[in-house]
């Protein structure tokens, strides 16, 4: 199954810190992609200063441990890890919030895709968690209903996947659909399963977000499906977020780190969940 391109780079700097050099022909094997894509992201990866590409494949640059840095030009238009600690969330790119809890956001989105049958009609909202699910159910036989360029993006080769997009306003952060036009759509659907994510969850104000159109379009989803599964890692628990997107009994089940990723308090959190019905399910260790 083909990983995202943010996904592919991290694991290629990942293989670098036990191998001193990877050939292409093995990543393009194990990532199924093209030459054409692994040397593109092996040229970004050089450019940012994490790689040497050499004859035939690539190598950790001389003198720094394989991390993903970013070029001057990007840091100085705020895509630097530390340009976006400073920045407010809701004005990270995509490609921003994907560094945050990865390896987390993939381990959610494992177990969530193994919820979805053939033959399930489901929405994918535009959070980077739920995005991460297109790469385990690219052969899937079902209808995705989202409000992401990114989802829709994603399944665009798959044989399997048909994809609907309901009308709207392109917001450009997120690159999601907004605005009241969506309804209109979304009206004519019945949803079998909604996976969504967003800034926060509690056990008082439920699931929230930073944004009023974001919360909107999520609303909108979950207010055609029969059940909506909320995807967070463990460091959304215990927080609020400026505005509301559902409440604990629209809430089917909550997918989040394993066990021993939460403190106990946010353990006890969630234990709250549990005691009015809503599943909590753990990632494995």
């Amino acid at each position: 199954m083909k990983t995202l391109p943010y996904a592919r780079k991290q694991e290629i700097l990942e293989m670098l810190k036990e191998n001193e050099f990877v050939d292409v022909d093995q990543l393009s094997k194990k990532f199924e992609v093209s030459y054409m894509t692994i040397n593109r992201d092996l040229k970004e990866l050089e450019e940012s200063g994490a790689v040497s590409r050499v004859y035939g494949g690539v190598k950790a640059a001389e003198g720094n441990a394989p991390t993903l840095h970013i070029s001057p030009s990007a840091a100085k238009s705020g895509t630097s890890a530390e340009a976006a600690e400073e920045k407010p969330y809701y004005d990270l790119t995509i490609e921003e919030r994907f560094k945050i809890s990865l390896k987390a956001k993939q381990s959610i989105a494992k177990r969530a895709a193994e919820l979805v049958q053939n033959g399930d009609v489901i929405a994918m909202d535009p959070s980077t968690t739920v995005i991460h699910m297109c790469t385990f159910l690219q052969g899937k036989n079902i209808i995705v209903i989202t409000t992401s360029l990114m989802v829709a993006l994603q399944f665009s080769n798959s044989k399997s996947v048909q994809v609907m997009m309901p009308g709207g306003s392109i917001r450009k952060p997120s690159l999601s659909i907004v605005g009241p036009l969506m309804e209109d759509m979304l009206d004519e659907v019945v949803i079998d399963k909604c996976f969504l994510s967003s800034h926060a969850i509690s056990f008082e104000n439920g699931l929230t977000d930073l944004t009023v159109e974001e919360s909107d379009s999520k609303k909108k989803l979950l207010k055609r499906s029969k059940k909506v599964y909320v995807l967070v890692d463990n460091t959304k628990v215990g927080h609020d977020a400026s505005f509301s997107v559902c409440k604990w009994p629209e809430i089917a089940a909550i997918i989040t780190d394993s066990g021993t990723a939460l403190s106990e308090e946010k353990k006890n959190h969630l234990d709250r969940f549990s005691e009015k019905g809503v599943e909590v399910i753990y990632t494995a260790k």
